[in-house]
């Protein structure tokens, strides 16, 4: 078939981006799930000096999945012999086969089977309007997964980690209804997946953003992978101004805004772990602001009830 023979030295991939590694490591780590999420061990990849190359056929790993396998010799069809794969194509390929690839549930309602109702207490939430989407925002997490970040940590200055399996869900309304709802999860490789459902549940290829909607997954890794700050989450403790297209705003209790545990964690500019919510932030806050509550992590950090 075209592209790659045994003989060849590999497919040269031009990626633009200064984090390339990171963003080949994403992409092609979907690929390689049964081997761990490398795409280097799956033998997909590999680096010589500064450039990256898709190894060919013969050296991939038998534990990829038939289907991963199938996107990829497809990918080699299309290029017909040439030797070089550019950004363009390369983000066209992983935008129509990353959700084959993933394997996603395919309706809400099956998300929903699987991980029960997040409209529960032993979910955190935080609604807010910000500049990441044009709709009111609903976002949830449960709470022994936060619990579970704060358990690494031995100082509220060290990084956020999730762990495994993880799940954000996030809900979009528009006057009440909710029309699209966004999900990310926790890799073994460490990196997270990112799908949608739209407002009948069914997949989504993109989301809604201004001027542009953001096409999955490939216009995700731009805000998680950068280290540019967004509203509101960028003012707190204080209150975000509006933006030219409207009220930038958490909803979130008075006494939740707390400005040592805002600089003590940094947890929006800091983006550990690619996450750009202040979820460990509000989670002790809230703790914190709980009159009469007690909790483990107060006197673990030497938080005082007024969050001191």
């Amino acid at each position: 078939m075209p592209g790659l023979t045994a003989e060849s030295d590999g497919i040269r991939i031009d990626v633009e981006s200064a984090d390339a590694d990171r963003l080949l490591g994403f992409y092609f780590g979907g690929f390689a799930r049964l081997s761990g999420g490398d795409p280097v061990e799956a033998g997909l990849l590999e680096k010589r000096k500064k450039t990256w190359f898709l190894r060919n056929e013969d050296a991939w790993s038998d534990d990829m999945t038939e289907v991963a396998k199938g996107h990829l010799s497809a990918l080699l069809v299309s290029l017909d012999g040439k030797m070089q794969l550019v950004e363009e194509e390369l983000e066209s390929f992983v935008r129509t086969s990353y959700y084959d690839v993933r394997a996603f549930p395919t309706t809400l309602d099956s998300l929903k089977a699987h991980l029960g109702s997040w409209n529960e207490p032993s979910w955190f939430r935080i609604s807010l309007r910000g500049s990441m989407v044009p709709l009111e925002r609903t976002t949830w997490v449960r709470r022994s997964r936060i619990e579970s970040a704060l358990d690494r940590m031995s100082a509220l200055g060290d990084s956020v980690i999730y762990e495994v399996g993880t799940v954000f869900i996030g809900e979009h309304r528009d006057q009440g209804e909710i029309v699209e709802t966004t999900v990310m999860q926790k890799r073994a490789d460490g990196f997270w997946d990112f799908w949608a459902y739209d407002a009948s549940g069914q997949l989504l290829d993109r989301i809604r953003k201004e001027p542009r909607d953001m096409l999955i997954p490939t216009r995700c890794t731009g805000c998680h992978f950068g280290d540019r700050q967004f509203e509101p989450e960028r003012s707190y403790p204080g209150f975000a101004q509006p933006g030219p297209r409207g009220e930038r705003s958490l909803e979130i209790p008075e006494q939740w805004r707390n400005p040592v545990l805002a600089t003590s964690i940094q947890e929006h500019a800091r983006r550990s772990d690619t996450i750009l919510g202040l979820y460990v932030t509000l989670y002790l806050a809230e703790a914190a602001s709980s009159q009469g509550a007690s909790s483990p992590y107060l006197e673990k950090f030497g938080i005082d009830s007024t969050g001191q």
